[in-house]
């Protein structure tokens, strides 16, 4: 990332402090881990290669000082998007994701006036999160993500960045 932020620390809604720093390439292979234990279609290592190589956010949580999680969002032409945000499977319901969400967005919000991101119609759990931090619906992208049995929709949401 060309606008590196140093490590800074972070407090939970329940307390829990955590540090944040930009992701580097020798945080890919815990991070490699973390994404296949989030998600059903895991990301190539080579794409956070690349995301980690490029202009893009990218930054990592760490609880003394191990990687428990990462955000990546990028920006161009006053918008910017959140291509991924994952957490240990044995950190998550804690708060934790909404402190890297929050954070994340924070950082972008220099860069952009609004945030979109896609995210499965199954995926409750993150829908709700996203309405909690102020991203609201904007529409659906039919087949969007692969599944076990086929293709599942994708719900678009939007936070307004101007009003963090």
């Amino acid at each position: 990332m060309s606008d590196s932020v140093d490590a800074l620390v972070l407090e939970s809604r329940s307390g829990l402090s955590v540090s944040s720093r930009d992701m580097r390439a020798r945080d890919i292979d815990v991070v490699c881990a973390i994404e296949a234990l989030a998600h059903s279609h895991p990301w190539k290592r080579s794409t956070f290669e690349t995301r980690v190589a490029g202009k893009d956010f990218c930054r990592v949580i760490l609880i003394k000082g191990q990687v428990i999680g990462y955000a990546i969002a990028t920006y161009g032409g006053g918008d910017a998007e959140l291509l991924n945000i994952a957490l240990h499977p044995k950190h998550q319901g804690g708060g934790l994701a909404s402190l890297l969400l929050v954070h994340i967005v924070g950082l972008v919000s220099a860069k952009a006036d609004m945030m979109f991101l896609e995210v499965r119609v199954s995926n409750q759990k993150a829908i709700d999160l996203y309405h909690r931090e102020g991203f609201f619906e904007t529409g659906h992208r039919r087949a969007y993500y692969p599944t076990v049995n086929g293709r599942e929709d994708a719900l678009l949401m939007a936070c307004q960045l101007s009003l963090q």
